[in-house]
């Protein structure tokens, strides 16, 4: 098998990002019948929500004069945010090659770069050698394919404390996600080290526990066949398409919109709520483990938002504010390193419904009162495909608002 054919199989096709906005009842609904259409050949980025969000489209060369007619007719303008899909990603290529991924396993790791699950695994568990005072590492169960789910604790010995829960690439697309988790993990570690007061504290008053890769199967085959793949890649009974969108497959308001029961669906939902070994292993942790919870994160790309539940209605928790106003000081605090904006408000406010999501499941039945999504960056300049140069400027806004977060909500 061919795999750099496979691994990036948008490449010799012309494929193009455009960003839609429609203005009227006819021109959303004609982008929402596209969206749910399981045979539409156009990659729907981010949802159609409401008549004035934008939405952003993944294009096939072949049906780009016909979507413009379409478009053109319904009244509905649209700007090409990435020309060329296949120059982005060969230069992600050539910085990632077989070659490169060898010659990088002698040298020290570089949280400046993307890495593979090996790379990955192969750190985190170095951590726990060279931290063994303030680091743990153990397996909270296997995925579809049988890669470990490799769960970090972070957080000095003594009584109990309150912790946090933080996992990353759940959505196997989304590398920026788990390159951040794991420059969190490194930086927590050796800045309790080196004497960093804001660290200490941090780390003095919480266990912190970071899941730098929830979906190991699919992130893999992001690097060795599709590199936009989304989902996980378990096997969907009497249906030759693979893979549960793990973000709507957990047990809350499962199912009741925003989710799809077509197994080819980019949110397929799954067969039943936590069908999937590596939801379920994250749900029977949090729940062993109960008592203890003072927050939870699971980290996303891309748009620059900081989500609330509920993704199920556009009602509003009745403690909504009290979980808006940490992260408004959090925000304040990202914004002061490189002026990086982002928002703060509930997920069908910012993007769409959606069910069965993490953190609403951590808010309606694990009860845990500060839980969110955050999308990390961009805003759509290279979306899914962001430059590693980009990694470290992402993770040390997220950093700082982090350790503004965690301070607030201590209050």
């Amino acid at each position: 098998m061919d795999v750099s054919f496979h691994w990036f199989c948008l490449l010799q096709q012309l494929y193009q990002l455009w960003r839609v906005r429609p203005t009227n009842v006819h021109g959303f609904n004609l982008l929402h019948k596209m969206a749910v259409n399981e045979a539409s050949e156009v990659d729907f980025w981010t949802l159609p929500v409401k008549n004035t969000s934008n939405i952003d489209i993944l294009v096939h060369p072949n049906l780009q004069n016909y979507l413009k007619k379409q478009l053109h007719d319904a009244g509905i303008k649209h700007n090409v945010i990435i020309d060329d899909l296949q120059k982005n990603i060969e230069k992600e290529r050539n910085t990632i090659s077989d070659e490169g991924v060898r010659k990088r396993q002698k040298k020290p790791f570089k949280l400046s770069q993307y890495h593979t699950y090996d790379e990955i695994q192969w750190f985190i568990n170095n951590l726990q050698t060279s931290y063994p005072d303030k680091c743990t590492v153990f397996t909270i169960g296997k995925s579809a394919d049988d890669r470990n789910l490799t769960l970090v604790k972070i957080g000095t010995k003594g009584k109990m404390k309150p912790a946090i829960w933080m996992d990353c690439g759940v959505h196997a697309r989304e590398w920026i996600s788990p390159a951040t988790c794991l420059y969190l993990t490194f930086r927590l570690l050796d800045d309790y080290q080196r004497g960093n007061t804001a660290v200490i504290d941090l780390v003095d008053h919480y266990d912190l526990y970071i899941l730098p890769l929830a979906n190991p199967d699919g992130y893999e085959y992001t690097w060795t066949n599709t590199r936009l793949w989304r989902k996980s890649r378990s096997r969907n009974r009497k249906s030759r398409c693979i893979g549960v969108d793990l973000n709507r497959n957990w047990g809350y308001r499962w199912m009741e919109g925003g989710a799809s029961q077509t197994p080819c669906s980019d949110i397929y939902a799954g067969a039943k709520p936590f069908s999937e070994p590596e939801t379920k292993a994250i749900a029977d942790f949090i729940m062993k483990h109960q008592y203890k919870w003072k927050a939870y994160l699971t980290l996303h790309s891309y748009s620059q938002l900081w989500l609330t539940p509920w993704g199920y209605t556009s009602t509003l928790p009745l403690d909504y504010q009290d979980m808006v106003d940490p992260v408004k000081r959090a925000i304040v605090s990202m914004r002061k390193l490189y002026g990086t904006q982002y928002q703060v408000g509930s997920t069908p406010d910012l993007l769409y419904i959606s069910v069965g999501r993490a953190e609403d499941w951590a808010k309606g039945i694990a009860k845990i009162k500060y839980s969110y999504a955050v999308e990390l960056r961009d805003t759509g300049t290279h979306g899914f495909v962001l430059p590693a140069n980009q990694i470290i400027a992402t993770a040390k806004e997220i950093l700082a608002g982090l350790l503004t977060f965690f301070k607030e909500i201590r209050l």
